[in-house]
Parts: structure tokens; C-alpha cells; sequence
């Protein structure tokens, strides 16, 4: 009696598994992924895995043609950019976030451009936008006048202050001098520039000037070290007005500078944990709470920027665009409006800040405010700043140069020993930005950079006490005239690497060719590398090397660990054995080998029928069928287009592990070109791509199946 119940409930257990499947196959997800240039802890790389994680569990991200999309965030180290952005390429990133260091994005900036995908930076440097002629390159926050715009209208509008001294502890620093000065100068002020030797600061004179000048105001540009030590001999000779710092929340300034100094000093950022409005709190609690620390404007910004790739990519198309055509996209900055900016800006948020007694930024004003001015007057600044346009008008304002003549030199400093870099032609007028201690030559804006021009050739307009006394770089010593000969000394080199695809967990051999390029024989010598997954350190000594000869070898690493894309510096003379030179050393270390690792391989090749099954992995049972018309599966075989890839050689085994759906094409025009994920008919997972079809006729399939 008993026997049939058991069998009707193990028929419902089945049809409850089977149904089951079938919602888990109706819900595959692909994967879209976004790279970061980040250290493990760092904050941009939270910002961004809190993004894709919030945009996950609400169900992920919906492309316009109906694909459910995973986010995924792919991280790299900043440590060597080269290696850093050969692996965004190498891992197919559909944007990338980073590197956050002014100097890394305007160094590497030609190399970003080659990801051929968004790049969001979270640089404030007012010109490095301008020197990207791609558009694939966005700031994720704003520019650093934008900061300075606000904390000049804070200063003058609101504390109402009328003198202000400026202290440049450092070179780097100029630009930023500068453009507080033009931002005050709109509003009237005129700062004096406390001008010193920075090649041997004297804190104690800069100290006393502030002591006998008594503005109201001293605003610090330099170094954290040397502002702090600033701010104590200040404080030492009685000065007690306000005092402004842009870093004031490095941890650096924090701790060189005694605890009852800090309190009161005035600073600007683009965002702030202390902000009270919805949005900032929700992120900052969901940020704490996953990480247990609070987040701060750079944590802010990536999770902005993954969330507005994520909306410009739901739109469809040329995701560059969307990005561009976005408008009044709510951020936790603030409103993010790349459409309303110039192009690759996205946010012109900037917050002032004061540290209270215990150091912490409390938010003062924000630009542009976002405050009920009815429920919270005290904290609505009277005036938010505007851009000030600066192209040419019939009567020039501010300190401005016009051009008289044909044309004027530009050139990279004041005199003509200094290069040439253009041209400003007649009719031409520009703002004076900095100017030598005689004012005969002055610095413009000229394409992004810094321009020099002879003030003395051109007409002068406004008060030339406007702008700050730059000092001049450093005269260009005249190149040699005489062809240097050849260095004498080995150079070693490696020239190539392969292959393309490395198997873990087994031994697998990298054939490396390495030449010596120099004029002399080089001595015994290391070849090594640290391979990932696993940190596989794997080397090889050769005995010698003779001038111009090649040596081909092997390193034989065993990696372990997930499977995906990676780079490792092969170097030459590990240990430094042979005397090269400055020019030879400096290359030991300049080949980067970019491989594919994955799980060993049971298949692989190019399969042509014209029609009939297809046994890819080569047990008897046929995994697919082509009509000539149709690709279809057999039995428990299965296959789906994998979106992101668009060839074969990008995928791995992690990529294309989640199981894809059972599908029929029946229109084959739909098949060519694509990459699929499968699982053969007895159960080996695999990818493929259709790299030929024709209707009626055959068809050519390139596969890669694992064990």
C-alpha cells in the first residue's frame, strides 16, 4: 500500500528539481565586468564592489535589448601601470575606474586611451582632460577649480574676508596657487603671495611675514609635512586668524601637527561622510557596514561612476554616448550632468569643510547646495560660485594679454633659450595666469599647459599684482652636437614570450627568447618571473651570452587558483650579475608577458560540417547539430552566447562556468562571430565561437573544451 506514495513522491521531488532548473536556466545571468586600479584596501575598489553589489541584489542590470546582466569587479594593483593595464585588457573590462593618482592618470594617460572602454578617473588636475582627444576618458569627480571656486565663494561670501596671504611651499603647488588667486580675483580679492625660496624654505621667516602682514586669512599650498611645520611656526608667533589647507584630511598633515592645531582649519573636497542628505547617509552606513570603516570622496566617486556606467549601458548602443548624453543623474555626490559639462566631466560637486575639535571634515557649505534653504538656513552659502568664461571680450577684465602682432612664441619658459611650443596668432587673447619677478614674461593657458610668452611683445591689460610671481624652470641645457658612440657594455633583453594560454595545475613550459643587443659578451646571468595564480616563482640560469647572439629557454611554473587573465614581468639578469650600464639595467625589467591562465584542456581545434552532429569532445556522444539551417543541442548538451567576448582566445573556464541555457539558432545569420559557453553532452564544460556560416551550406565551429 505504502509503495505507491513513496513513487508519487519521488516523482514530485523530481518534477520540483526539474522546475527548479528550469527557473535557475530562464535566470542566467552574464557577466559584465568592471576593472579598478586599485590596492586591495583601497577605497575606490569599495566604492565599486559596493556598487555592483547593491545593483546585483536588486536584480542586476538589465541591457536594452532585454540581457540580464552580472556585475563584476575586476581589480589591479597601480603598482606598474603597463602590467596594471595590460591586465584590464586582458580580463575584456567593459569599464575601468582608477588609477586615483593625479600623477598616474597624466603619466599613463596615452595607455588608458588604448583600453577602448570608459575610463573614470578620480584626478582633479584642471588640464588633464584636456589632453584626451578620444573621449573615452571621464573624471568621476570634480575639477580642482570647481573646489577652489567654491571654497573662494565661501571665504569672501560668507566669512566675509578681505585679506588673504598666500603660502607656496613647493613647485607642484602652483597650479593650484593660481587658481585660487583667479577665483578670489572674482570676487574682488587680491591675496598677497607670500613669496619664498623653495629650495630653502625658511619656516620661521614665512612665520614672521605672516606675523607683520595680519591678513585675516592664510591659505597653505605645499606638502602635508611642510604645511604642518608651517602651522606651528604661525601659530608660535601669535597668529590666530583662519587658516586654509586642501589637505587637511591627509593622515600625514593629522599626525606632524600638534591635536589643538587642528581644530578650525578650513579645507574642500568633493564629498563628505558629514553630509546630512539622504543619499550621502544611506551609502555611508552601507559602506560602514560592509567595511567597517567610513568611506571617504574617492569611495564616493567609484561608487558613482560604476552606477552611471551601469544606467549608460542600459541604454543600448555606444555606451561613450549614453555616458556623454547623461543628464541629472542622481549620485551621491550629488546630481551628476556629463551632458551639461564639458566633455568627460560628469559632477561639479564640491563641499568646504572645517575640522572640529576631535579632526574630523564637518561639511560648511556645498556647491552646488542641495540644502533647504527654509528648514536649514544657516547652512545655505549666500552666492554659489560660476564658471567664469574666459574667451575673449571687446573689454578684457582681470589681468589679460592681447596679441598685436602676426603671431607671438609660446614657449615652455620665460626667455628664448627655453623651446618653443606654438603659437598665438594676432587678434588672440588669454588670461594671465603667473608672471616672472619682472613681469616681462607671463604665463597663459595655452592647450592644456602652461605657455610663456613675452609680455613686452604684446599688450598688457588689468593690475599685473592680480596674478602670483612664478619661478622660472630651469634653463635647457643645449643637446650635444656630436653623435655619441655606441655603448660597449652587454645589454640583455627579453624579446618574446609564449604561449598565449598557460594550463593550471600542471607543469607548463613559457619559451622565452632573450637577446644580447650590446657590443660585448655577457657573463653568467638569471631569467625569472613570479607567475600568478599562486605566486609561482619559476627561473632558469644560463651560463653566458655572446654580443648580438640569441638564447631561447624555459621557465616551468605551476600555477594554482581561479582562472582568468594575467601579466608578469619576465626579467633579464634577475640577480644583476652582468655589468649592462644605466641604459641596459633600465630594461632588465621592461617585457610583460600577458597569457591566458586556464584549466587544462581535453579538446580542442576546428570542427566544418555541412550537415550532421558535431562530437567536440570526442566521446562517441554528439553534442550539437547543424542543418544548414539550425545549431541545435543534443541530448543533455547545451550552449548560449556569452555577450561581453568577441573572441574565442578572451575566454577561460571561470568566465564560462555559470550553465548556460539549452538553445536552438535558427536564423544563422544570428551565429556569426558570436562566442558560446557550453557543456558537451556527458557534462565537460567548454567554449566556442562560429567563425564561418552559410545558409544552406556549412558550417565552421572553433571550440576549447576542458577535462
Amino acid at each position: 500500500m505504502n509503495a505507491p506514495r513513496r513513487y508519487s513522491l519521488w516523482l514530485l521531488l523530481a518534477l520540483a528539481c526539474i522546475v527548479s532548473l528550469g527557473d535557475i536556466i530562464a535566470q542566467a545571468q552574464y557577466e559584465l565586468r568592471i576593472g579598478v586600479i586599485d590596492y586591495p584596501a583601497g577605497s575606490m575598489l569599495a566604492g565599486a564592489r559596493l556598487a555592483a553589489d547593491h545593483i546585483n541584489s536588486a536584480g542586476g542590470l538589465t541591457g536594452a535589448d532585454g540581457t540580464l546582466f552580472e556585475l563584476a569587479v575586476v581589480d589591479t594593483t597601480p603598482d606598474n601601470m603597463e602590467i596594471a593595464i595590460a591586465n584590464m585588457k586582458q580580463a575584456s573590462v567593459f569599464a575601468v575606474i582608477g588609477p586615483q593618482n593625479d600623477t598616474l592618470a597624466r603619466r599613463h594617460l596615452s595607455q588608458l586611451q588604448t583600453i577602448q572602454a570608459p575610463v573614470f578617473i578620480p584626478a582633479t588636475g584642471d588640464t588633464i582632460l584636456l589632453s584626451d582627444h578620444t573621449g573615452r576618458i571621464f573624471r568621476s569627480r570634480a575639477a580642482e577649480h570647481v573646489l577652489i571656486n567654491g571654497l573662494a565663494d565661501y571665504l569672501a561670501t560668507t566669512l566675509a574676508i578681505q585679506s588673504i596671504n598666500t603660502i607656496q611651499l613647493d613647485a607642484a603647488s602652483t597650479a593650484s596657487l593660481v587658481s585660487f588667486a583667479n577665483a578670489l580675483a572674482d570676487f574682488g580679492l587680491r591675496p598677497s603671495n607670500l613669496v619664498f625660496d623653495q629650495s630653502r624654505l625658511n619656516l620661521q621667516q614665512i612665520a614672521e611675514a605672516v606675523a607683520v602682514s595680519a591678513p585675516e586669512a592664510v591659505a597653505i599650498f605645499g606638502p602635508p609635512r611642510l604645511a604642518a611645520q608651517a602651522l606651528v611656526q604661525i601659530r608660535d608667533f601669535g597668529y590666530a586668524g583662519e587658516r586654509v589647507y586642501s589637505q587637511a584630511r591627509e593622515p600625514s598633515f593629522a599626525e606632524r601637527l600638534p591635536p589643538d592645531l587642528l581644530p578650525g582649519i578650513i579645507s574642500y573636497s568633493t564629498w563628505s561622510a558629514s553630509l546630512e542628505d539622504s543619499a550621502s547617509q544611506h551609502f555611508t552606513l552601507a559602506y560602514a557596514r560592509a567595511f567597517g570603516r567610513l568611506p571617504d570622496a574617492l569611495a564616493a566617486a567609484s561608487y558613482d561612476a560604476l552606477r552611471l556606467i551601469a544606467a549608460a549601458t542600459a541604454q543600448g548602443g555606444s555606451v561613450f554616448a549614453a555616458l556623454a548624453a547623461t543628464s541629472s543623474f542622481a549620485g551621491v555626490q550629488g546630481e551628476l550632468n556629463p551632458a551639461g559639462l564639458l566633455p568627460g566631466e560628469t559632477s561639479n560637486n564640491a563641499v568646504v569643510t572645517r575640522l572640529n575639535e576631535y579632526g574630523a571634515a564637518n561639511v560648511i557649505a556645498r556647491y552646488p547646495h542641495t540644502i533647504d534653504p527654509a528648514t536649514e538656513p544657516d547652512k545655505v552659502p549666500t552666492v554659489a560660485p560660476t564658471a567664469v568664461a574666459l574667451a575673449p571680450s571687446a573689454t578684457p577684465t582681470g589681468y589679460r594679454l592681447k596679441i598685436t602682432r602676426d603671431f607671438l612664441n609660446v614657449r615652455s619658459g620665460p626667455g628664448t633659450d627655453y623651446e618653443i611650443i606654438g603659437q598665438v596668432i594676432e587678434g588672440s587673447q588669454a588670461r594671465i595666469l603667473g608672471a616672472n619677478a619682472d613681469h616681462s614674461w607671463v604665463i597663459i593657458d595655452y592647450r592644456g599647459q602652461w605657455g610663456w610668452v613675452a609680455a613686452y611683445l604684446a599688450e598688457t591689460y588689468g593690475d599685473r599684482n592680480l596674478v602670483p610671481i612664478i619661478e622660472p624652470p630651469a634653463t635647457p641645457t643645449p643637446a650635444p652636437t656630436d653623435t655619441p658612440s655606441p655603448p660597449t657594455e652587454p645589454d640583455l633583453i627579453v624579446l618574446k614570450a609564449q604561449p598565449a594560454r598557460l594550463a593550471i595545475g600542471q607543469a607548463t613550459a613559457v619559451d622565452v627568447t632573450i637577446l644580447n643587443q650590446g657590443l660585448s659578451p655577457a657573463g653568467s646571468f638569471a631569467v625569472a618571473g613570479s607567475f600568478q595564480p599562486g605566486g609561482q616563482y619559476a627561473g632558469v640560469n644560463l651560463a653566458g651570452l655572446n654580443a648580438g647572439q640569441q638564447a631561447n629557454l624555459q621557465l616551468r611554473p605551476l600555477l594554482s587558483g581561479p582562472t582568468g587573465p594575467q601579466s608578469v614581468v619576465i626579467v633579464a639578469d634577475l640577480n644583476q650579475e652582468v655589468y649592462e650600464g644605466d641604459a641596459g639595467e633600465s630594461n632588465n625589467r621592461a617585457f610583460v608577458y600577458n597569457y591566458m591562465a586556464d584549466r587544462p584542456v581535453l579538446a580542442s581545434g576546428t570542427w566544418t560540417t555541412s550537415a550532421g552532429s558535431i562530437d567536440l569532445d570526442g566521446d562517441a556522444s554528439p553534442d550539437l547539430s547543424w542543418t544548414g539551417n539550425a545549431l541545435a543541442a543534443l541530448g543533455q548538451a547545451a550552449f548560449a552566447a556569452v555577450g561581453q567576448y568577441s573572441a574565442l582566445s578572451q575566454t577561460h573556464f571561470d568566465a564560462i562556468s555559470g550553465a548556460p541555457a539549452n538553445t536552438t539558432i535558427v536564423d544563422a545569420s544570428q551565429l556569426a562571430a558570436k562566442v558560446y559557453a557550453l557543456v558537451t553532452a556527458d557534462g565537460h564544460r567548454g567554449a566556442m565561437q562560429v567563425t564561418d556560416v552559410t545558409r544552406n551550406g556549412p558550417i565552421t565551429i572553433e571550440y576549447r573544451i576542458y577535462r
